[in-house]
């Protein structure tokens, strides 16, 4: 299965600090979301990080581009209220990883489909 997207949530200074980032990984096209406007299902998603630099994070250091979802697609969608079983997290201040709503290191698990509300990222 190829992953054409990359989506991550962008803490870089200027104009988009605090969007969702979708990037093409094939066109290298890139697009910026506000979470107040961002709806979106995730389809073959794997979470991904950087350990190594997470657990500098962790440990103190400042904040660095080293987490991300690899996405076969990306659908865009219209605000609702969808009902979500799980949560999956990344605050590599609070743990270098991936958690899921218990706590639990969820590294490079893979979701048939995820989906993002407004901040938060949810697995059906």
């Amino acid at each position: 299965m190829k992953r054409n997207f990359k989506i991550r949530f962008h803490l870089g200074q200027g104009e988009n600090y605090m969007k969702w980032r979708v990037e093409d990984v094939t066109t290298n096209n890139v697009w910026f979301f506000e979470p107040s406007n961002f709806q979106a299902l995730i389809v073959n998603g794997k979470l991904q990080n950087y350990p190594s630099t997470a657990k500098k994070i962790n440990d103190g250091a400042n904040k660095t581009v080293c987490a991300w979802i690899m996405a076969e697609d990306v659908m865009l969608y219209p605000t609702d209220n969808l009902w979500m079983k799980g949560q999956v997290a990344y605050n590599p201040r609070l743990m270098p990883h991936w958690i899921d709503n218990n706590g639990n290191n969820v590294d490079k698990q893979e979701f048939a489909e995820m989906h993002i509300v407004e901040r938060k990222i949810f697995t059906p």
